[in-house]
């Protein structure tokens, strides 16, 4: 019997049109954001429901994941929450290709006692910062 089942779900599964994963996929994945961003915020399904002018049962059905959203009630959300719920690949790279690392050098020694290292270490910093300034004047 447990044979048939899965027979069964394999087969509904690969009746599956891809569209439809990718639909699904993405109307979960922008619920959860939303739900994401209630929580970050403290606000209640019901809360924000009243922000959008719109029942709870509405709302709570546009967050089921399985409401076909509109451009329209998503660019509502994003004004009400003053948040972004959706961020195309053009502009996630857009917004952090501005981030610049640092990379910091750190100099450490394993013993209090070894003098000479902490000279060394000295000697260093000195020797960089000097380096440093004439760079800079330069």
């Amino acid at each position: 019997m447990k044979k048939d089942k899965t027979k069964v779900l394999q087969r509904i599964r690969e009746r599956i049109k891809p569209e439809n994963r990718v639909y699904v996929e993405k109307n979960l994945s922008i619920s959860q954001q939303v739900y994401e961003i209630l929580q970050k915020k403290g606000l209640t399904q019901k809360e924000f429901a009243h922000m959008l002018g719109k029942q709870e049962s509405e709302v709570s059905k546009w967050l089921s994941g399985l409401h076909n959203l509109t451009l329209q009630s998503i660019a509502k959300m994003e004004a009400v929450l003053d948040e972004e719920i959706i961020t195309t690949p053009l502009e996630a790279c857009n917004k952090y290709r501005k981030i610049e690392y640092i990379t910091l050098r750190v100099y450490a020694t394993t013993n209090e006692s070894d003098k000479a290292s902490d000279n060394e270490y000295n000697e260093r910093v000195n020797f960089e910062k000097k380096v440093k300034l004439e760079s800079n004047a330069a």
